[in-house]
């Protein structure tokens, strides 16, 4: 039997002298791509992202924020507290600029290993191994070692959405105590294509109806969806669905972005060998508003849920 879904590096091909800095496998199902995991130089992050006709709906490096990544996992507050000669002593990095940001300089995340987990004829399930470095100082000519992360993604194909449900699991690096945030640059991040920001007809929308960056509360938001004009008289979007309404803050503006995590207004702290899960659901969706089905009849897929014995 075929698979139906296909994993596989983009064939770039340079002449002789000349490098690539990153890479992307592309994620087809029955030859039609869905997404791209590129490694970019700070982080990696998933883009293009298409619909099911064919439309990117993600932006990467945009002129106005370059360390935007389509879709990605990022956090500018990290910090590493470590045992000194006068108690403990706080190292502050930042992994979401690709530049020294509010003082704390970028740490990159990279991945040591990304696969096809498992799959069925509508889902696939995709698994990437993530070290969080900090970068190069006095002490650490390699970067410390920070945060260790697996990264589930969990692709289901719909007639008119490709839903993308993608699983964080981080754990401190080399038994430390650390503390991610407070924030508003986390967790999970989107950038939608500059044909849909441009559009002087789209706006960010939340589940209540409430339109406009400006109008939408950060708080107890079931999604939020970013829809426009993609060309050819087609509209399409990305929507965001965070695993919890009310644990999660929002940061939406109209120019693009969708941000939300769970660590805005506090710090979260970490003790050695302790495991923290986040989970968003995105929605790649053709038309000007996400389908129902993905929005609530859709139960959330965990690795969990895909490796206990049978595809969903």
């Amino acid at each position: 039997m075929t698979d139906s879904f296909t994993l596989e590096p983009m064939d770039v091909a340079l002449p002789r002298g000349a490098f690539a800095g990153g890479g992307r496998d592309v994620l087809r199902h029955k030859s039609k791509p869905v997404c791209a995991f590129t490694r970019a130089t700070f982080r990696p992050g998933l883009h293009p992202v298409w619909t099911p006709k064919g439309h990117v709906v993600t932006a990467e490096q945009p002129a106005d924020h370059p360390h935007h990544r389509g879709i990605w996992v990022a956090s500018d507050h990290v910090a590493l507290m470590i045992d000194g000669p006068d108690g403990t002593e706080r190292y502050d990095y930042n992994f979401y600029v690709d530049t020294v940001f509010q003082g704390r300089a970028p740490g990159r995340i990279e991945q040591a290993s990304l696969h096809l987990a498992t799959q069925s004829d509508t889902r696939a399930l995709i698994e990437q191994r993530l070290e969080w470095i900090g970068p190069v100082e006095w002490g650490a000519s390699d970067g410390r070692a920070v945060l260790s992360e697996r990264r589930w993604t969990v692709v289901s194909v719909l007639d008119d959405a490709f839903v993308l449900d993608i699983t964080s699991d981080v754990t401190p690096a080399d038994n430390h105590f650390m503390v991610l945030g407070p924030t508003r640059h986390a967790w999970f991040n989107a950038r939608v294509a500059d044909a849909i920001a441009l559009d002087p007809a789209s706006a960010p929308i939340d589940d209540r109806g409430t339109r406009g960056a400006a109008a939408i509360g950060p708080r107890g938001l079931a999604w939020v969806d970013y829809s426009g004009s993609v060309g050819g008289g087609d509209t399409a979007g990305i929507t965001m669905i965070p695993d919890s309404h009310d644990a999660n803050a929002w940061f939406v503006s109209d120019w693009g972005v969708m941000t939300v995590g769970r660590i805005r207004d506090a710090g979260l702290k970490f003790s050695p060998g302790d495991e923290v899960r986040f989970c968003c659901r995105y929605v790649a969706h053709d038309g000007d508003h996400p389908p129902d089905h993905a929005l609530a009849g859709l139960s959330f897929l965990t690795p969990n849920t895909m490796t206990q014995g049978t595809m969903p």
